[in-house]
């Protein structure tokens, strides 16, 4: 026979579940915004500012130190934002999703590791500055696109459909400018489709 109090745990139960999966939810809600915010800004000024050392070198011998260490600065502010974002859309949830979430956070420093060591390995095999220029300019948007393009399919997200496959062409697109108008190409076009994308998914958490 069912007790009383059996019915009323099991109903508390359900009840802090509801809790957690709507709280995860408006956690995901709030910070998605700022999320490609991040990203948006830390393309938009660090590429913008690389851009803008490198403009009037002929022939091209690539950035001052200072230009490099801003953008990694910005990189590295954007994929802790995204980081903790995935920690606070988690956090109570278990299973198959915690674990997806866990594995994307985990893949954004692997990404940009390996693309840095295979700068690294180029450079060492005496790859001259054209092509370390239009590797280091197009590199990092383009892990990012892969990124989005996993998390999109991970979570049927539109949005990170949406960037992922607008990076990819703005990639494919900047390369074959040359090592100084990539940087230009993947300011405006990726740092701004960031922070349009970014607009569009607050306008629409107003509504």
């Amino acid at each position: 026979m069912t007790r009383p109090e059996d019915d009323f745990d099991t109903s508390a139960a359900a009840a802090l579940i509801q809790r957690t999966t709507d709280d995860t939810q408006r956690s995901l809600t709030i910070q998605v915004p700022q999320l490609y915010a991040g990203w948006g800004v830390a393309w938009l000024v660090g590429l913008f500012v690389m851009w803008l050392s490198v403009r009037n070198q002929e022939p091209y011998s690539g950035p001052s130190a200072a230009p490099v260490i801003l953008l990694s600065v910005l990189l590295v502010a954007a994929l802790a934002v995204t980081m903790v974002t995935i920690v606070r859309a988690t956090r109570g949830v278990h299973g198959h999703s915690a674990t997806q979430g866990k594995i994307f956070g985990i893949a954004w420093p692997i990404g940009f590791a390996t693309l840095y060591i295979v700068e690294g390995a180029l450079a060492h095999q005496g790859a001259d500055s054209t092509m370390l220029g239009l590797v280091s300019a197009a590199g990092p948007l383009l892990v990012t696109s892969m990124m989005y393009l996993a998390g999109a399919a991970i979570w049927l997200d539109k949005a990170m459909l949406t960037m992922g496959v607008w990076l990819a062409l703005v990639v494919a697109t900047g390369v074959w400018t040359g090592p100084i108008t990539v940087l230009l190409v993947n300011s405006l076009a990726g740092g701004g489709g960031f922070l349009a994308v970014a607009g569009y998914l607050a306008w629409r958490k107003r509504r």
